[in-house]
């Protein structure tokens, strides 16, 4: 089932594009619509479908490199963002150093992040991993780091898919077989919300909702 979603997932519409303040970061005959690549692509259909291999190489990597009781490290989330978009981007598998915004919503400012990440890593990420517990233990635990990666927003794109591979991991070192992400399509606005207000409790309904597993969170 985590395969048979992977297409969707490389379209990354959850949201529209982020605006980065003072960047000037678009190929230059793309219309504003490819941002600077190594491949000097200008075309949005060429890059989606760049963008779909670097997807399933990153998750075939993280398949593949990653056990069942191996702690995480933010140094593994740059990895599996370093294969995604390693061909794409010179600036994959490294924290952003320009400021975003999305339709408002400002993210934390980039020269916070390596505080922000380092915190992450050492109250969040390693306690939370390897992911194991309950089912309501380990949604909670996917939760918290979905929600914190997404709330600062830690690379210039790719943000969500990034996060999405991460938890998918988690979900496997559970003994799940990952997460239908068309609930968070259906639940967009809930999703956001949730994101935006660090709203533990609504991650986890949407995740146990998402969950590909036979148990009910208890």
């Amino acid at each position: 089932m985590e395969r048979r979603n992977k297409r969707k997932e490389n379209n990354d519409s959850f949201s529209t594009k982020y605006h980065a303040s003072g960047a000037k970061e678009n190929e230059p005959g793309s219309q504003c619509t490819v941002l600077k690549n190594l491949l000097g692509i200008t075309s949005k259909e060429e890059i989606d479908e760049a963008e779909v291999k670097g997807y399933t190489d990153a998750f075939d990597y993280m398949i593949t490199h990653f056990s069942s009781n191996q702690q995480l490290s933010v140094d593994d989330i740059n990895a599996i963002h370093g294969v995604f978009f390693g061909r794409i981007y010179a600036w994959a598998g490294k924290p952003r150093t320009v400021n975003l915004s999305k339709e408002g919503f400002l993210f934390p400012p980039a020269h916070f992040l390596g505080q922000s990440l380092q915190e992450v890593e050492d109250t969040i990420l390693k306690p939370s991993t390897p992911c194991h517990g309950t089912r309501k233990e380990v949604i909670e635990k996917i939760a918290r780091v979905h929600l914190e990666l997404l709330f600062i927003h830690p690379y210039r794109e790719g943000n969500g898919r990034t996060a999405r591979l991460v938890a998918t991991l988690m979900a496997l070192q559970a003994g799940y077989s990952g997460f239908d992400w068309e609930v968070f399509y259906r639940r967009f606005d809930d999703y956001v919300k949730s994101i935006q207000t660090l709203d533990l409790i609504l991650m986890c309904t949407l995740l146990d909702e998402a969950l590909l597993g036979n148990d009910s969170l208890a």
